[in-house]
């Protein structure tokens, strides 16, 4: 190959890279012993299987700005009292055209770990042995970031809640978080758990006319009640297996919880309503084949088993002598709960009126707060 200015090391930067994603892809959800991770349950809930994909298409794209945009399409419900009891009407009569809806979501956040540098020593050793060079030098950056993106994905769910038709009648607020109480700590001898308090959690669920099991993410007294409980599910580090709570709910545990949303309140949420979004740049760099020896930017899967690749930026500063790299992610969350979801069938796209009348779900967006009490 020609000369092109590049230090001639004797070294294949180009193939140690490439042996980087090899590892990860090797080492792909494995734990390594020096480097603690905290549990990150609401990164572990919004890209699990069972949150499912949605409905959408890319409709534009600003690389210089790291902005892209998606289009997601939903459709709005009929609704009971929408139904005619007039015996006369018929297919003859004048009828109206249902729409289908749609919403832009904007990928436009972004998570980025510090730009490292690096000796030719140490290029020397990245190219003898990716995997240690990795585990001592770059996964603890990874971690870091995905600790982050959790904290992102915790935020955004709090940002989300809304309204909480509860089974008993009683209605919280959009934003609110509900207390129930699942401890009961009064006894001298030791805690115990209130499971009878905890069916009002799955009641409430169930009568915001949502199906299937709902996502439970928290610590604190939650993770305690779980723990007293003998229940454990999905990331929850118990002695008691996989059980799925009695099943009726799926526990993650996030030790950012307390930090993020407050003290001992928790999220519950429906599976497949709140989605992220993530997009490579580098993708299309590595398409291009335009990657040479003293740079490359590639993209690397997660190496700790998250459905998402990271991009891979490395290249030689020649004023510097030295090789600096950098991990990167452009991301975005989405509610397929809008605010007109409940409104009449392309007829009105306010919130909380229709033409024709009320829907008991309006501000329902699949995402409700609790706290945990104990007393």
């Amino acid at each position: 190959m020609a000369y092109d200015g590049s230090p001639d090391f004797n070294l294949d930067i180009v193939g140690a890279c490439y042996n980087i994603r090899k590892e990860a892809e090797t080492l792909a959800g494995q734990n390594y012993a020096y480097n603690l991770k905290r549990k990150t349950g609401a990164l572990d809930f919004i890209t699990s299987p069972e949150n499912g994909s949605v409905d959408a298409k890319l409709i534009s794209s600003d690389d210089a700005r790291k902005i892209h945009k998606l289009e997601v399409f939903y459709d709005q419900r009929t609704k009971p009292c929408q139904i005619s009891t007039n015996c006369d009407q018929n297919v003859c009569d004048t009828g109206t055209t249902p729409v289908r809806k749609s919403f832009t979501a904007q990928i436009s956040y972004c998570v980025k770990t510090p730009v490292r540098s690096y000796s030719n020593n140490d290029m020397v050793a990245l190219c003898m042995d990716p995997g240690k060079f990795m585990r001592e030098r770059g996964f603890s950056d990874l971690r870091a970031a995905n600790e982050h993106l959790s904290e992102r994905t915790l935020a955004y769910l709090n940002s989300e809640i809304g309204t909480n038709d509860e089974w008993d009648g009683t209605t919280t607020a959009a934003g609110v978080y509900k207390d129930i109480q699942l401890i009961n700590s009064a006894l001298d001898e030791q805690r115990v758990p209130l499971p009878g308090n905890w069916a009002e959690v799955i009641l409430d669920y169930q009568n915001n006319q949502l199906t299937g099991m709902p996502a439970v993410i928290g610590q604190g007294n939650l993770q305690m009640f779980y723990k007293l409980h003998n229940m454990s599910c999905c990331n929850s580090a118990t002695p008691y297996g996989t059980a799925e709570v009695d099943g009726d709910a799926r526990f993650y545990l996030d030790q950012a919880a307390n930090t993020v949303l407050g003290t001992d309140k928790f999220i519950l949420a429906a599976y497949n309503a709140v989605h992220l979004l993530t997009f490579n740049e580098n993708r299309n760099i590595e398409a291009s084949g335009v990657n040479v020896a003293d740079r490359m930017n590639i993209t690397v899967p997660d190496p700790f088993g998250y459905p998402y690749d990271w991009n891979f930026d490395f290249y030689f500063d020649k004023c510097t002598k030295t090789w600096k790299s950098m991990w990167s992610l452009t991301y975005g969350f989405f509610n397929v709960f809008q605010a007109d979801s409940f409104a009449a069938s392309g007829e009105d796209t306010s919130p909380n009126t229709s033409p024709d009348c009320s829907d008991e779900l309006d501000g329902m967006t699949g995402i409700f707060g609790y706290r945990a009490t104990a007393a």
